[in-house]
């Protein structure tokens, strides 16, 4: 088995479970993009399958500042299962980037169908490793990188483990800044350098790599340590 990389998207990792999962109680719901999946300070109780669509989980800082932490597609599961209530929850909010359909089910109930169904259990603490991988790899590596090195990072990891066949990208440059804890305008200039050397086209909130050879040869080792297929 391949050296996993770090990912920002997730997509596509519990779609031979979903069926069980209808076993349970629970809600199909629709959210129109921008939509709130729960509100800020609310305690979260409710379990989410994506069936179509993207959300983005944030923090909220108390001073207005936002930190976005992932993005979640088709076929994935947010937020985790455990069944301490951490304080830092209620600063995390989960929006509907896109319009959104999912399947809802209760945080108890779904963590008690875990606990009788080992395979599934295996697959939530995988994804559960790779998130905290992707959260090593934002605080320890990604912090310490130049904006231009953090944006190349971020385009080629979005990129390889997205949805679209790793040629396009959407997401808003405010997004992006979001992401790496840097300043919109000091993105803008990563952006368009990358444009100016015919390595990535720039539409409104979307970003086509034209050239992953050498947007790979800017990022660091670490985000690249296996070659894109």
């Amino acid at each position: 088995m391949g050296q996993i990389l770090p990912k920002y998207f997730f997509s596509g990792e519990y779609t031979a479970f979903y069926p069980e999962l209808l076993s349970l109680p629970h809600k199909e719901i629709v959210c129109s993009a921008g939509e709130l999946l729960w509100g800020s300070g609310e305690p979260i109780t409710t379990i989410f399958y994506f069936r179509s669509g993207v959300a983005q989980c944030y923090v909220e800082h108390e001073d207005g500042h936002r930190k976005n932490l992932s993005f979640h597609g088709a076929d994935t599961i947010f937020p985790g299962i455990q069944k301490a209530d951490f304080k830092i929850e209620k600063s995390i909010l989960l929006k509907a980037l896109t319009d959104i359909e999912a399947t809802a089910f209760d945080r108890s109930e779904f963590y008690q169908f875990s606990l009788e169904h080992p395979l599934f259990m295996a697959q939530l603490y995988e994804m559960q490793s790779a998130y905290v991988n992707m959260l090593i790899y934002d605080a320890a590596h990604q912090r310490y990188n130049p904006t231009f090195l953090k944006v190349c990072n971020f385009l080629f990891l979005m990129a390889y483990n997205g949805s679209s066949h790793g040629r396009s990208i959407s997401i808003s440059q405010e997004n992006i800044a979001d992401t790496l804890g840097v300043g919109r305008n000091h993105v803008t200039k990563s952006l368009s350098r990358l444009r100016q050397e015919h390595i990535i086209q720039l539409r409104r909130c979307h970003i086509e790599i034209l050239d992953f050879d050498k947007l790979s040869a800017y990022c660091s080792l670490e985000t690249i340590d296996t070659p894109f297929l």
